[in-house]
């Protein structure tokens, strides 16, 4: 079915951050869940008044009026299906040597234990799925046993991006230092070793209505990744979108992306096949309660909430 027939308003629960599409669960679990930083770094081509005007609508949680600076949250998505448990980007992770970035370095949070919360364990886990292979998405691939780097996530499969995981390779083979703050390391290469990575392409099915599209702009391998049902849909974007103003502005590409041209582009498109469709928009990195449809708004789109 395409995206143009699913127009049933899909529902997503703020209060309990989870959601149904037709059969099949998904559940937000937190790993930080608001960390604030300033517009020009995230943002660096924002029109400044109109962040003011956006800071307005969206409140000082999402964009502090007076600063300017804007939050994000890093989390990932649990789905499940009748047939599998499945877990989209690992965010920060535990215990990683991060000196480059305060917030991640050596942390000691709670996302193994908000996972469990949900009802699942590490091993419950059957598919591991990054949508991009930054350091804050694949933090959780690994844990830190005896000095070692090892799966969290025994029983998983981890399902990488093949042109995604071949830039990085070439990357690191290129640099004479740790590439990704150190992350392909600690969380891309151990998972390699242990034998649970899998390589697809960029539209690879998990299972029926549950698949990958590409995306490609913030990293050269970019994927999304979408459940569908018969009526109802989600996409899981990743990095495609950090910020609820890049609804507003898609021509806003972060400070981040590798390629901030392609990166509009890809976002532009994203929002486009789902605006009007009632299809939820579930980023990386979106703080509540701005997850859900999307629509047209004049010549950007906003998210109904």
């Amino acid at each position: 079915m395409s995206n143009k027939e699913k127009t049933t308003p899909n529902i997503w629960d703020h209060k309990d951050a989870s959601c149904v599409i037709g059969e099949i669960s998904i559940d937000r679990v937190v790993d930080l869940e608001r960390q604030t930083y300033p517009h020009a770094k995230l943002l660096p081509t924002a029109d400044e008044d109109e962040l003011r005007r956006l800071s307005l609508e969206m409140g000082p949680r999402i964009i502090e009026p007076e600063t300017l600076t804007v939050s994000l949250s890093f989390h990932s998505y649990l789905i499940r299906t009748e047939s599998h448990t499945i877990l989209v980007d690992t965010c920060c992770g535990n215990d990683k040597e991060r000196p480059q970035r305060a917030d991640w370095h050596r942390r000691d949070g709670p996302f193994i234990n908000n996972l469990k919360a949900r009802n699942v364990n590490p091993e419950d886990v059957d598919f591991v799925m990054c949508t991009h292979l930054h350091a804050d998405h694949v933090g959780w691939n690994t844990k830190l046993v005896a000095g070692e780097w090892v799966p969290t996530f025994p029983n998983a499969q981890y399902l990488f991006a093949e042109k995604e995981y071949n830039h990085w390779v070439r990357e690191q083979t290129a640099s004479d230092e740790p590439i990704l703050q150190g992350s392909h390391a600690d969380s891309v290469l151990p998972i390699i070793k242990s034998g649970q990575a899998k390589l697809v392409s960029e539209d690879h099915e998990i299972e029926t209505g549950v698949y990958f599209q590409p995306a490609f702009g913030h990293t050269p391998g970019t994927i999304v990744l979408y459940v569908d049902s018969d009526t109802s849909q989600a996409v899981m974007c990743g990095d495609v979108m950090h910020h609820p103003a890049q609804v507003a502005h898609p021509e806003w590409s972060s400070g981040f992306c590798a390629d901030p041209i392609q990166s509009a582009k890809s976002r532009l498109q994203l929002l486009e096949r789902l605006a009007g469709t009632g299809a939820l928009l579930l980023p990386a990195h979106f703080i509540a309660p701005y997850y859900g449809p999307v629509e047209r708004d004049g010549k950007g789109f906003k998210t109904i909430i």
